[in-house]
């Protein structure tokens, strides 16, 4: 995915690509809930300075899973970028690595989270191992 504006640091690469008017974020590696909440700050800034509706989130290098750190993004971060997204409804692609899917299907904390997310009524979310069929997911 080709992209005219990029931040990197050592755990995250963000991008925004406006031929498809996407934001992708890519999670580099394991990171705290602290580098969480500053990754995820800096993406909602460069969202909203572009007034991107679409994020492909690739956690496929992420290793652990959190289901407080998931909970707040899902029941805080997420609703507050589709305030700001409106009127557009908000689509986020999460890419996942098979290994990380199989744990999201065991842990019944991820489970809910999970559930939570997918059923929100202020934003769109599903989750992928293919990032073709993500792209083509958030361009429907």
């Amino acid at each position: 995915m080709l992209s005219d504006t990029a931040l990197t640091t050592d755990y995250l690469h963000l991008s925004y690509c406006p031929k498809m008017a996407t934001l992708v974020v890519r999670w580099l590696r394991a990171v705290s809930f602290a580098e969480v909440q500053e990754g995820l700050r800096a993406a909602r800034e460069m969202s909203y300075s572009y007034g991107a509706a679409r994020w492909l989130v690739d956690v496929r290098r992420r290793t652990e899973l959190d289901a407080a750190t998931s909970g707040w993004v899902a029941t805080t971060l997420l609703p507050a970028v589709a305030a700001e997204s409106a009127p557009a409804m908000l689509h986020i692609a999460y890419l996942l690595s098979p290994t990380r899917a199989d744990m999201l299907e065991h842990s019944p904390g991820m489970r809910a989270v999970t559930a939570t997310a997918q059923a929100h009524p202020a934003y769109q979310l599903q989750l992928f191992l293919d990032e073709a069929v993500a792209v083509a997911w958030l361009m429907s």
